[in-house]
């Protein structure tokens, strides 16, 4: 697999950051190396990085003095290959966007859009796609605002074909990797129960005819071929192994897979 994209989240939100994080560091394809508050002085922060972050993920909703901000931001532009910043808000702020030095900026998320897809939406980052969801590149266009060319509106989803009780479980056990007894006290329900529920998901999920070679991801998928190669290259990797860590990885990487809308 290629390397790590490594990621260093800007947020003054515990919540957030905590969020953030935990999605990142379940994928394999995403690294945080690094936390800092949007008071930081950024580019002194990042400076003396070893290794550096590739991209910086700024959480936007708790800053007021965006003035002050935008020029932190922009001083990130003296840093010899400085990363690229990729704001995620629970709103598009124009004001701050008209401020950003252009080639600092590789996207702008919605929280409520990108929801679980959120390293789905780095990763497309880092292979050097312009990342959106569908909130954000409206507001581009209706502030007439350009977008490059290599734009890519991504939305988070629910997997098709889970029911509500599914989809909790889903949550719980795969995203949120919470233990089966502590999912079973969640879901009021006996260990054995837990255990068979998960099983049962995996197997709705097609997760053991993937692993064995006997169904191609893309037809069970049905879904655009970047997210195919994405896919097909975690499969590689894990191989055959069926060790409950491995189908979990691959587990998350489908339920949190998005919609590449354009």
């Amino acid at each position: 697999m290629s390397k790590d994209i490594l990621v260093t989240i800007v947020s003054d939100d515990i919540y957030s950051q905590n969020w953030m994080c935990l999605l990142l560091v379940r994928d394999w394809r995403t690294r945080v190396i690094a936390e800092l508050t949007l008071h930081d002085n950024l580019a002194k922060s990042i400076k003396p990085m070893l290794p550096k972050p590739d991209l910086l993920l700024v959480d936007l909703d708790t800053n007021k003095d965006w003035a002050r901000f935008s020029q932190q931001l922009n001083e990130l532009t003296q840093i010899a290959n400085h990363p690229k910043v990729i704001f995620i808000a629970s709103d598009t702020n124009i004001r701050l966007l008209r401020k950003t030095n252009p080639s600092l900026l590789n996207g702008y998320l919605l929280k409520q859009e990108i929801s679980t897809s959120l390293a789905w939406a780095l990763t497309f980052a880092s292979e050097g796609n312009f990342v959106l969801t569908p909130g954000t590149e409206e507001a581009f266009y209706q502030n007439d605002i350009a977008l490059p060319p290599n734009k890519m509106v991504l939305r988070g989803r629910t997997f098709s074909g889970l029911t509500t009780r599914q989809e909790e479980i889903a949550r719980l056990a795969i995203i949120f990797s919470i233990g089966r007894r502590d999912l079973a006290d969640e879901l009021r329900i006996s260990d054995q129960w837990s255990y068979g529920m998960v099983s049962e998901l995996y197997t709705r999920m097609g997760l053991e005819e993937i692993f064995s070679g006997d169904l191609d991801p893309y037809q069970y998928l049905q879904d655009d071929p970047v997210i195919r190669s994405h896919i097909e290259e975690i499969v590689e990797q894990l191989g055959d192994s069926k060790k409950a860590r491995d189908v979990e990885t691959l587990a998350f990487h489908l339920i949190t897979m998005p919609i590449i809308e354009g």
